[in-house]
Order: structure tokens, then C-alpha cells, then sequence
């Protein structure tokens, strides 16, 4: 976890939440005194945790949280005063945000950061996964492409096909969807 964002109108929470933060080995910690201020920072850099101290100066920070929620990739805590906390985490069930009651115990505090945190990180490990295999598909699918027109207009087989690009792909160093891209453009034309 390398950066928080402490969304607070007291400077005196912001130190305290700050002191509980430092032992975490953050690389930033930074602070916005408003909702307003709070999405200008996150527009500029891009954070992996945002703590929000309710109620802010410009509003409540319900409706902040779930405009980050939505737009950024960003772990949410928000602490509420603990008769609140209810009718709060009713508001944010559609959210990832997570809602602490105040006065916050720093033992709870730390374990729903670091809970927020290992959940973002396991998050974006799944969404590189997702995209290295969205990539694979759409380089099966060129090559597939490939392998038709080869099959239509050389009257190969498919394993002719498959041979014929991956020797191609071997004896010319480049990938196989290279070889494929190459097929395509020069067979699509007679199509």
C-alpha cells in the first residue's frame, strides 16, 4: 500500500489518524480539508486508500464516497458518528466503502485499512489477470481468422493452418498473431 488520502475539516483528527497510519509504512499520506478539495487531489494522483471523517465542511461525505467509489479505483473507509452508522452503511450497500463508528477504536481503524488494503491489491491482481486473458482470446481469434482464410484460399486443413502459422511465426520471429495479421491482410483483400 504506497498512498492514503485523509479527508478531514480537523486538523487535530487528520494528526491522529495520520500517527495510527505512519507505522503502516505508507509512502504518502496526504490531506484535504473538504469533498471539494478531496476529488481535486484524487483527479491529480491516484491513491489506494481514502479515509473520509464525517461530517466534512462542504458536506456530510456519504455522497463523496460513493462518487469516488464509482470513479475511482480506491479503497473507502468513512467514520461516522456510531448512531449514524446504520442508516450510512444502508446508503453505501452498493459500494465497496466501509464505515467505522467514532470514536474509532485505533485497533479497528487499522484492521479495516489493512483489510481495505489486501482487498485492492487481490482486486487489481484480478483485473491484470482479466486483461492478459482478454488479450490471449483476441490473439486466439486473429490467429483463428488467420487459419480460415488459410484454409480457404490455400485449401489447407487446420493443422496445416496451424503449422504453417506457428512455423512462419518461428522462422520469422515474431508472434503468431503477427503472422495472422499478415494472412488476414493479405486475403482480405480477395474477400
Amino acid at each position: 500500500m504506497s498512498s492514503v488520502l485523509l479527508v478531514c475539516k480537523q486538523d487535530d483528527v487528520i494528526r491522529v489518524l495520520a500517527d495510527v497510519l505512519r507505522p503502516m509504512n505508507f509512502q504518502l499520506i496526504d490531506s484535504a480539508t473538504s469533498a471539494g478539495e478531496g476529488r481535486r487531489r484524487l483527479q491529480e494522483i491516484e491513491y489506494d486508500l481514502v479515509i473520509v471523517n464525517t461530517p466534512l465542511g462542504d458536506e456530510f461525505g456519504t455522497d463523496f464516497a460513493i462518487d469516488i467509489s464509482e470513479k475511482f479505483m480506491v479503497g473507502v473507509i468513512l467514520i461516522v458518528k456510531s448512531d449514524l452508522v446504520d442508516s450510512i452503511e444502508e446508503k453505501l450497500v452498493d459500494t465497496t466503502a466501509f464505515v467505522i463508528p467514532k470514536p474509532f477504536n485505533r485497533q479497528l481503524l487499522v484492521q479495516n485499512v489493512r483489510f481495505v488494503c489486501q482487498s485492492r491489491e487481490k482486486f487489481q491482481r484480478l483485473q491484470n489477470q482479466n486483461r492478459e486473458l482478454k488479450a490471449k482470446l483476441d490473439d486466439l481469434s486473429i490467429v483463428f481468422r488467420g487459419k480460415l482464410f488459410l484454409m480457404e484460399y490455400l485449401n489447407l486443413t487446420e493443422d496445416e493452418a496451424h503449422r504453417y502459422i506457428q512455423k512462419k511465426a518461428m522462422d520469422m520471429r515474431i508472434s503468431p498473431r503477427k503472422v495472422a495479421e499478415q494472412i488476414i491482410k493479405t486475403y482480405g483483400k480477395k474477400a
